[in-house]
C-alpha cells in the first residue's frame, strides 16, 4: 500500500511494453502502481487496428525470445499468462529477395545456416561460426562488442559484399541504421532475438500482447488509466514529486518511471530550466533514430501470387545498404527502392514498411496520398496487379508516428543504436533526479520488444529491491 505521502508507491508514464512490464513486476511486489497513457488503448508501437473489416498492426511485426529462458518466455511465466496468450511462429521467418537470390529464414537454425551455405558455398565455414558465435552469445563481452560497428564484425567473419549486405537489410529495416552506424553489440543482441530465436506471432494480432499485459497489470492490483495525457511532472529540491494530468489533476507518488521519450520527459515534463544543464546538453548532443513511412492496404479474396503470410518478405533492389541509409537520412523517399513487406495471417491484409525521416506535418500532408501510390507500383514487383485489387489503403507516417507516442519527430527506435550513445549515464534507467527512473527504448541501452521487455523488468528489480532494502 502507498505511504500516507502519497496517492501512489510508483506512477508509469505511457503504457508501451516496458511500462506494461515494469507495472505488472511491481504491482505483484506490492507496490500501489499507476499506469497513465494518452493513447485509448495500451501498448504504444505494439498495437492493432480495424477498419472496414481488415486488421492491421500498427507498427510491431513479429516478437521473437520465446524460446525456453528466452526474456519474453520468462517473463510470460513469471507473471502467470503464459498460457493465456497463443503464438504461432512462422517458418520462414524472413524471406530476402535481391537481384540473384531468394534467401529464406528458417525458424530451425541449422536449415537457415545450410540455406546460406548453399547460396555462398566459398563463405560456408564463416557462415557456421558467424551463427554459432550469436547463438552462443549470452556473455557477450561489452569490451569486445559495444566499441565495435556491425561493419567492422561482419568483415572479421565473409569477405561476400553481398552476403554482408542480406544480412544488413534486417538491421536497417529493424534499427533504422545502416552497418557502419550501428553498434556490434546491439546488433548481435537483434540477430540473436530476431534471426535466431524469431518469427513469433500472437493469435488476435500484436495487440493481443499488450492486452494480456495489461490484463494481468490489473490483475495484480494495478490501476491503468487511458485517454490521460501527463503535461507535467512536479519536482522539489531535485526529487520527484508526482504528475499532473490534463494540466489540472495532480497525483503524487513516491517513484516516477517514465516509459516515454527522453525528450519530452525532461524538456517538456520536468523543464529544461529545471534539470541539470549536464542532462539537457547530452539530450540535445544524442541522435535520434529514424522514424518509418507504414503503408496499410487491405485486397479482395481475388489476388493472387501472394507472398507467404505471416512471413518477412524483404525486397533488396540492389545490395548498398549505405546508399539506403543515406537516401532516408536525406528525405529523399520517393527513390527508397527497399522496403518490408507482410501479409498478416488473415491473407487480406498487407504491411508495407520503410526508414523514413521525419521531415515536417505539412510535408506528410501534402504527400501522403502521392507517396501511397507510388509505393504501390514499387510492391508490384512482388505482387503483380496489386493495385486492380486493393479495396482499403492508408498509411502511418512519421507525422502520425509522433501524434500517437509523442516520440522525438517519430522516432522509431528512441536513440540510434551506434557505440558511442550506448549506456550514456543520466539517460539509463537511474536518472539525476532523485525517484525518477527510466525504461523502454529511451534508456540507451536496448531497442526491439526483447529488449524494453527485460528493462522493464530490470527497472521493478531496481525500485522494489530498493523499497526492500528500506525495511
Amino acid at each position: 500500500m502507498a505511504s500516507h505521502k502519497y496517492d501512489y508507491d510508483a506512477i508509469i508514464i505511457g503504457a508501451g511494453i516496458s511500462g506494461l512490464v515494469c507495472g505488472c513486476y511491481l504491482a505483484k511486489a506490492g507496490l500501489k502502481t499507476l499506469i497513465v497513457e494518452k493513447n485509448a488503448k495500451p501498448g504504444g508501437y505494439c498495437t492493432s487496428f480495424t477498419r472496414n473489416g481488415f486488421t492491421f498492426d500498427a507498427c510491431a511485426h513479429s516478437l521473437g525470445s520465446l524460446r525456453e529462458g528466452g526474456i519474453i518466455a520468462k517473463i510470460l511465466k513469471e507473471l502467470s499468462i503464459e498460457n493465456r496468450i497463443k503464438f504461432t511462429r512462422y517458418s520462414p521467418q524472413d524471406i530476402i529477395i535481391t537481384p540473384d537470390y531468394k534467401i529464406y529464414f528458417w525458424k530451425e537454425l541449422d536449415n537457415t545456416v545450410q540455406e546460406l551455405q548453399n547460396k555462398f558455398p566459398k563463405e560456408s565455414k564463416n557462415i557456421k561460426d558467424f551463427m554459432t558465435f550469436l547463438d552462443n552469445s549470452t556473455g557477450i563481452s561489452a569490451a569486445e562488442l559495444r566499441n565495435k560497428t556491425l561493419e567492422s564484425l561482419l568483415d572479421e567473419y565473409f569477405n561476400d559484399k553481398k552476403l554482408k549486405a542480406i544480412l544488413s537489410i534486417l538491421i536497417l529495416g529493424n534499427m533504422g541504421l545502416s552497418p557502419s552506424h550501428v553498434s556490434a553489440f546491439a546488433a548481435a543482441k537483434f540477430y540473436k532475438e530476431f534471426i535466431i530465436d524469431g518469427g513469433y506471432y500472437p493469435e488476435g494480432g500484436m495487440q493481443a500482447f499488450s492486452d494480456i499485459l495489461a490484463k494481468r497489470f490489473k490483475e495484480l492490483g494495478g490501476s491503468l488509466s487511458l485517454s490521460s495525457l501527463v503535461t507535467k511532472m512536479v519536482k522539489t529540491d531535485n526529487t520527484i514529486k508526482g504528475v499532473v494530468i490534463w494540466e489540472t489533476d495532480f497525483i503524487s507518488a513516491k517513484y516516477i518511471i517514465s516509459n516515454c521519450d527522453a525528450t519530452q520527459t525532461f524538456s517538456n515534463l520536468i523543464g529544461e530550466e529545471n534539470c541539470d544543464k549536464e542532462i539537457i546538453k547530452k539530450i540535445h548532443s544524442l541522435h535520434y533514430s529514424l522514424s518509418m513511412f507504414i503503408l496499410y492496404l487491405g485486397v479482395d479474396k481475388s489476388l493472387k501470387n501472394l507472398p507467404k503470410a505471416g512471413s518477412n518478405i524483404w525486397f533488396l533492389p540492389n545490395y548498398n545498404i549505405e546508399a539506403m541509409y543515406d537516401l532516408a537520412k536525406k528525405g529523399d523517399i520517393d527513390n527508397l527502392d527497399w522496403f518490408l513487406l507482410r501479409l498478416l495471417p488473415d491473407k487480406k491484409s498487407i504491411i508495407m514498411l520503410v526508414n523514413s525521416p521525419y521531415k515536417d506535418s505539412k510535408y506528410w500532408k501534402n504527400n501522403k496520398d502521392r507517396l501511397i501510390g507510388i509505393f504501390i507500383k514499387k510492391i508490384e514487383a512482388i505482387i503483380p496487379d496489386l493495385s486492380k485489387h486493393i479495396i482499403l489503403k492508408d498509411a502511418a507516417t512519421p507525422s502520425t508516428l509522433y501524434k500517437w507516442t509523442l516520440n522525438y519527430k517519430g522516432a522509431s527506435y528512441g536513440w540510434e543504436s551506434m557505440p558511442s550513445q550506448f549506456a550514456i549515464s543520466g539517460l539509463s534507467q537511474v536518472t539525476p533526479i532523485k525517484n525518477l527512473y527510466l525504461t523502454g527504448h529511451w534508456t540507451t541501452l536496448a531497442q526491439g520488444i526483447p529488449g524494453v521487455v527485460y528493462l522493464g523488468h530490470d527497472t521493478a528489480k531496481i525500485i522494489s529491491g530498493k523499497e526492500r532494502n528500506r525495511t
